[in-house]
């Protein structure tokens, strides 16, 4: 977790080699940490989730990801990575936006 502003706006993210299999994740670092990441081979991803108000009754969730790799090696292993996992990604990304509709309806209707 990077940062939450409550009712607003939610922002993950994580740093690694991706296209390796074990994903070659950096799973210690602190928010502060992966602000200032940048070692040479690796790539931190971010993606948020952020709350806006169209009108009284409608809310509107969007979704954004951002990525940085740190080295020529890095950019090229990653943009095949991205390639290969895009699709997927896509398909999970709305799954996850379809389920967040489907029980926001739903408790809105109680």
């Amino acid at each position: 977790m990077l940062a939450e502003a409550p009712n607003e706006e939610l922002v993950m993210g994580i740093a690694g080699r991706f296209w390796r299999l074990d994903g070659g994740r950096c799973m210690d670092l602190t928010a502060n940490d992966f602000v200032g990441f940048a070692r040479a081979g690796y790539a931190k991803v971010a993606w948020n989730f952020t709350l806006r108000s169209e009108l009284l009754d409608k809310t509107v969730l969007l979704t954004e990801t951002r990525i940085r790799c740190f080295g020529s090696t890095a950019r090229w292993k990653f943009g095949i990575y991205w390639s290969l996992i895009y699709p997927f990604s896509g398909l999970i990304r709305r799954a996850i936006l379809r389920r967040v509709k489907r029980e926001a309806e739903s408790k809105a209707a109680v």
